[in-house]
């Protein structure tokens, strides 16, 4: 078992001292209370350097699960090109036609604020950046060298653009009847959640958990528009399951 200094050395999230309401625990609380009862693996849709990737392989060992997390990412960073639903004045309309909350607006425009005053660049329109810039310092090799290390067999990582590892392409036919139980998409954009939510939600099974991480974001909009779009049309929808005072609103969508 990792001790607390390996796992920030690592780094993999500390699932070991999460709170109660913690996005990433109620994640795993559902997978540890249904690893048994309902079919299929788990997916996480954006993995970066495998933070969560890692920690929640972890976590399946632990709990004795032989469940294996299908991990998709470009391992290259955002794309060069982004869709018009990623600029920021997507809140606006967003706010306007009653899509976020006071609150979430007025948070995405104080955050503007401080980007403003602490980088002194007004930021309007293109991408924003998160903490995580581009996303492109997410080596590849080092990932896989972790996952050799911590012996996790548990792991697939699919590498590749979602509109080729998420279509009939016959690199990536394996793909084809896997199923899964639960899943985490951390996508950031307009693009990579518009490919990505008829992918996995048509290989969720009845019962299954969707995580997505950027439908309260005070960075990318087109997160909000491509689940909006998707889920507009189905019974199921992206529900509140958590909210702490001082953190984000964390939804998620039930499968039924």
């Amino acid at each position: 078992m990792l001790k607390n200094w390996e796992i920030g050395y690592l780094n993999i999230f500390n699932y070991k001292m999460c709170k109660p309401k913690h996005h990433l625990k109620l994640y795993l609380d559902f997978i540890k209370e249904n690893h048994d009862i309902v079919s299929g693996d788990l997916c996480e849709i954006g993995t970066y350097q495998g933070s969560s990737l890692l920690a929640t392989a972890l976590f399946l060992k632990e709990i004795g699960s032989n469940k294996k997390i299908y991990s998709f990412d470009s391992f290259s960073g955002f794309p060069p090109v982004f869709h018009e639903n990623d600029n920021a004045e997507k809140f606006e309309s967003l706010f306007n036609s009653n899509k976020i909350s006071d609150r979430h607006f007025a948070d995405i425009n104080k955050r503007l604020m401080w980007n403003e005053v602490l980088n002194n660049v007004k930021i309007s329109q293109g991408r924003i950046t998160s903490v995580s810039n581009n996303f492109e310092n997410n080596s590849l090799e080092i990932l896989e060298k972790k996952i050799e290390l911590l012996n996790l067999d548990n792991i697939i990582l699919v590498q590749g653009r979602f509109e080729d590892t998420m279509s009939d392409n016959q690199q990536y036919s394996y793909l084809t009847n896997i199923t899964f139980m639960a899943a985490w998409l951390d996508c950031d954009i307009y693009n990579s959640y518009k490919t990505s939510l008829p992918f996995v939600w048509d290989k969720l099974i009845k019962g299954g958990y969707m995580y997505i991480d950027e439908y309260y974001s005070l960075k990318y909009p087109g997160c909000r528009i491509a689940c909006d779009e998707f889920f507009y049309d189905k019974e199921d929808k992206p529900e509140l399951q958590s909210e702490e005072s001082m953190d984000f609103e964390r939804w998620c969508v039930r499968k039924t």
